[in-house]
This record gives structure tokens, sequence and C-alpha cells, in this order.
């Protein structure tokens, strides 16, 4: 039955699925939810990178690994660009899941511009 469920699949877009989740949570489990800078943009982050991730579970576009990529060097930048960069939890959470988020992505694109060849 689960076969069925991960047939055809990537395995990227569970894992940003996860980095998501955990992207989302953060604030609570590492304690920044009192500087809102960081802790909206985690969850706003969270709620686009998971809904990315669904969507391309669902029907796979090209154009929604490039997003995904925007979207992690966006959370690598953000510390910067938001002025929180002082929180050291915050800041290296969003480096975290930034970086990831760009090495799945990247994944994805290399795995849809070279499919696996079918085996003989």
């Amino acid at each position: 039955m689960t076969e069925l469920f991960f047939q055809g699949k990537k395995p990227q877009d569970w894992l940003l699925a996860i980095s998501a989740l955990i992207l989302f949570t953060s604030p609570w489990t590492l304690g920044f939810t009192s500087d809102v800078r960081p802790a909206w943009n985690a969850w706003i982050s969270a709620i686009v990178l998971a809904y990315l991730a669904f969507a391309s579970l669902s029907e796979s576009k090209q154009w929604e690994e490039w997003v995904t990529l925007a979207l992690g060097a966006w959370l690598i930048g953000a510390a910067w660009v938001l002025g929180f960069s002082a929180d050291v939890v915050a800041t290296r959470i969003h480096w975290l899941i930034g970086a990831m988020t760009v090495v799945f992505s990247l994944w994805a694109e290399w795995s849809f511009r070279h499919p696996p060849r079918p085996m003989a």
C-alpha cells in the first residue's frame, strides 16, 4: 500500500515537506517567538515551502524547482535582510533549512533534466 503511495514521487519533495515542518515549528521549539521578524518569516516561508513540496508531489513542474531554489536563497539571506542576524538560533535554523532547500531543489532539477534510464 505505501509502495503504491510513494510510486513516482521524488524523495526531494518529501524532504522539502519535512524541512517545511521543521521550519514552521522552529520558533516554538527553539524559542524565538518573541522576535516577530524571524518567527513570521519562518512561518510564512514554511507555508510556501510546504505548498511547493506538495504541489510538486501531485504534479511536478520544472518552475517549482526554481521557485524552491529562490526560497532557499531567501532563507539563507533573510537574517541580514530582515535584520535578525544577532539572534543566533533563528539565523542558524534559517541557514540550515535554506541550505537544505537549495540542495534539495538542485537535486530535483538534476533529476528532472536527467531522468533514470529504464533497466534492460
